[in-house]
Parts: C-alpha cells; structure tokens; sequence
C-alpha cells in the first residue's frame, strides 16, 4: 500500500476561479462537490492507498472534513515546491509516495490502481506518467493540452507521480527550473544540452533519452510510465477545461 499527497495549496487567481468566485481552483464546485471531493473520493476507493494528506489552506480543508471526507490536513507551505515538500515531510522518506494535484476530478480507483500496478516492482525512485496525443484526443478532442513530439510519438504528461520523498529532498534545488517550464517544453529544452536540443529537433530524442538526461541531472533513478489512464492527465486550467469536465462527471 502507498500513502498519497494531494497538492491543493496556493491560490489560483485568473478568469477561471474569477468565473466560479473562488480563490483556489481545488474548491471549485462541481455538481455541487468540490473538485478536490472527487480527487478524495478516488484515493478513498483505493484499496492500494493507506494514508491520504492534503496540502491546502486550512479553512477550506476544516471544511471538507466536516462534511466526511477522510484525510490529514497540511498548512500550505508556499510554492508548489514548498507544498510537495511539505506533504512528503508527513510520510516514510524511504517509501514510495503517491503524489496528486488536486485539479484532475476524472480520476478514479481504476486509473490510480492501474497507474501504481504498471510502476511495479518499485526498484526506482520516481515514477511519472505520459500518455500519446492520440488517447487524450480520443476520450477529450475539444481539450487542449501541451505535447511534446519525440521519435517514439506525441506525449503529454500526467498530474500523479510515484515517488521516493528522500530522493525529492535531495534534487531539491534542481526541481525548480523543471516546474517552472513543465508546461513550456520549448523553454525546458534550452536548459538542456545542446546534443540534446540537436536530437530532439532531428526527431531523434526518444522516451530513453528523456529518462536517462532527467535521471543523471536530478541524481534519481527516474522512469517515465507509458499509460492510457487519460484522468490523471485531464486537468482544470482553463474555463473551457471546466465545461468538459462537468460535461464528463454528469453521471455522477
């Protein structure tokens, strides 16, 4: 079993918290849930979780508890940064966490126990999920989202991560510049080397590639987890974003 950390922490300002008259896009309400509800309700179902902490502000979180949902509150820290660090403080250093932003309300028990069982047999420190432009365009072809093109295909990446919190404290200091450009992959390639820049424009860097560069430049045993599981990368940033999802979670 793995303890997971949800990240729900900072503000969110912009035309879609303006819109839904919040402040942090975790406590918009979706058919009368909060989003962070359904990312909790998932985790719940789990019978591959244990312990769930949420890092967030912490009236907003008293709140959620009154009303049943189970986990442990966390003060938000800051930063993104700040916030992981804070919640990954709650867990065993030495075993793996689950890591999850709290603006994917599609996930569910199936896409969380599915990702975990492909990272198996848990020999590396992190693990992070891509998912091919054709499988998000399938299930969500009106969503826009940021890909990167490699020799092995189109991909964008997930909002969960499988990881070891001693190794997140160790590559610390060289996560920053990797968050600040997660969602500008143009801007990520320039820090990198230029034999590197040279294989991505011939359309030669592969998945390998990426795995084997992130790995020695964070100092951590790193794998990237091919999947289909498109909820863990349907997040809400956007307005139109927030249709779709309400669109999708009708059902429930």
């Amino acid at each position: 079993m793995f303890d997971a950390v949800v990240l729900a922490g900072g503000g969110n300002g912009g035309p879609l918290t303006e819109q839904e008259g919040v402040s942090n896009k975790a406590f918009i309400k979706i058919h009368g849930r909060p989003m962070l509800g359904y990312i909790l309700q998932a985790l719940a179902e789990s019978e591959l979780i244990e312990k769930i902490y949420v890092v967030g502000p912490q009236e907003e979180l008293a709140e959620l508890l009154e009303e049943g949902y189970r986990f442990i509150p966390v003060p938000e820290a800051g930063s993104l940064l700040e916030n992981a660090g804070a919640g990954l403080k709650q867990v065993d250093p030495q075993r793996l966490c689950l890591m999850l932003t709290a603006d994917i309300p599609l996930i569910n028990k199936e896409a969380i126990e599915g990702f975990l069982k492909i990272c198996a047999p848990y020999d590396d420190d992190f693990y992070y999920p891509i998912l091919t432009r054709e499988c998000c365009r399938e299930r969500f072809p009106m969503m826009k989202r940021t890909y990167v093109r490699l020799r092995d295909g189109c991909f964008t990446g997930g909002n969960i991560a499988l990881l070891r919190p001693v190794c997140f404290n160790q590559a610390y200091p060289r996560l920053h510049l990797f968050v600040a450009y997660r969602k500008k992959p143009l801007k990520l390639f320039r820090i990198m080397p230029t034999s590197f820049i040279f294989k991505f424009l011939l359309n030669l860097l592969t998945v390998a590639d990426l795995e084997s560069y992130l790995s020695r430049m964070l100092q951590v045993r790193g794998r990237a987890v091919p999947c289909n599981f498109v909820e863990i990368g349907t997040d809400v940033d956007k307005i139109s974003d927030l249709e779709v999802v309400r669109q999708a979670l009708k059902k429930y």
